[in-house]
């Protein structure tokens, strides 16, 4: 996006960039989703974009290959998680998808509700870190619906590889 002198989008180029969205980035944008599509094949969920970013990072570094970069957001509760994931699962090159969440604001039970509600029948392997507000109560939801957490990033971004790998 071309921002003016004051920090401000330069309406006249938004007709631009807004030509250049594939639908699946116009829809998280429409959504309030921070998205882009990469060329991999394993899907990146998480909150922040740092946060993302470092994800992205450790699942190449794992040997993966990131099919995008999509961040929920601060405070986001289970229909927007339902949404993310929704978004992520649209793209028929995702194998696995890694969903890696630090609650402060956002709260890990409420990220667990909308993982179990968006991955319903989709046979698609998802890995889940959850840690920070209601750490404790997001794992239990998804130990009880069939989801094991990991306990950390690396850990994760290992196991995310190793299952989009498996279903090549």
């Amino acid at each position: 996006m071309i921002i003016d002198e004051d920090h401000t989008p330069d309406p006249k180029f938004a007709e631009f960039e807004e030509a250049s969205l594939d639908s699946t980035e116009a829809a998280a944008r429409e959504a309030g989703f921070s998205y882009v599509r990469l060329e991999g094949d394993i899907g990146v969920i998480g909150n922040g974009a740092g946060l993302v970013m470092a994800t992205l990072d450790l699942v190449s570094r794992a040997g993966g290959k990131p099919a995008c970069f999509l961040d929920i957001g601060g405070g986001a509760r289970a229909e927007r998680v339902k949404a993310a994931l929704e978004l992520a699962l649209g793209d028929q090159r995702v194998r696995a998808v890694f969903v890696n969440v630090f609650g402060g604001i956002t709260r890990c039970d409420e990220v667990a509700r909308g993982l179990i509600e968006g991955s319903r029948g989709t046979g698609v392997p998802m890995v889940v870190r959850l840690t920070g507000t209601n750490e404790e109560e997001g794992r239990r939801i998804l130990a009880q619906a069939g989801v094991r957490p990991v306990e950390t990033m690396e850990e994760g971004a290992e196991l995310v590889v190793s299952l989009a790998k498996e279903g090549r």
